[in-house]
């Protein structure tokens, strides 16, 4: 009996301390696991400060295209309607240029019609404003014409005979070259706006 005995307490002293070691081993392991947990549980809440930071950056980024896109279809609609402009003013330039070529190269320059120049270039200077022509230039056509139409009215109200073709010559040549400058601006305009766009 005693041996029988002492085997039992030898049995019961291992399991005793086989369960001790166990305990000790689950809690070392527990303590490592939760001290995962925690360590994952910051990387969540990292994780989350981060993916709310990115929505709002997405969000943000969204808005700044929407805005954008609207300033560059605004920009596209403005570039439409300047090149149209433009390139109606080249038209028109050019046109009025093959007019007044055309009225300088008859047999007489005595007999131009002025009132058909003066209405050309009336309508050409409505044209210029709205493509936004300077001033200065069509201020240069403006004094042109008024000078040619006051001298047209002098020599048909005062003096025998037509004006002389040097004078006629002189005024629609100069003319000829005011709109030849403005058309090259015109197209400078035209190219450098076209660029401005590419």
């Amino acid at each position: 009996a005693a041996k029988a005995f002492g085997e039992y307490k030898e049995w019961c002293d291992d399991a005793s301390h086989n369960t001790q070691y166990e305990i000790k081993t689950a809690s070392a392991d527990k303590a490592d696991l939760e001290a995962r947990i925690d360590k994952l549980a910051g990387e969540i809440e990292a994780a989350s400060s981060s993916i709310d930071k990115l929505a709002a950056a997405v969000s943000k980024a969204d808005k700044e295209l929407e805005s954008a896109t609207k300033i560059r279809e605004k920009e596209k609609a403005d570039f439409k309607a300047n090149e149209k402009e433009l390139m109606e003013a080249v038209d028109t330039l050019e046109r009025a240029s093959a007019v007044l070529e055309r009225e300088m190269s008859k047999n007489s320059f005595a007999q131009i019609d002025t009132q058909n120049m003066r209405n050309t270039l009336a309508a050409l200077s409505v044209v210029l404003d709205a493509a936004g022509f300077s001033g200065e230039d069509q201020d240069k056509l403006s004094s042109m014409l008024q000078a040619q139409s006051s001298e047209d009215d002098m020599d048909l109200d005062g003096a025998p005979g037509a004006p002389s073709a040097a004078a006629y010559e002189s005024k629609s040549g100069s003319i000829v070259e005011i709109i030849e400058d403005m058309k090259d601006k015109a197209e400078g305009e035209l190219s450098d706006l076209r660029k401005a766009e590419t």
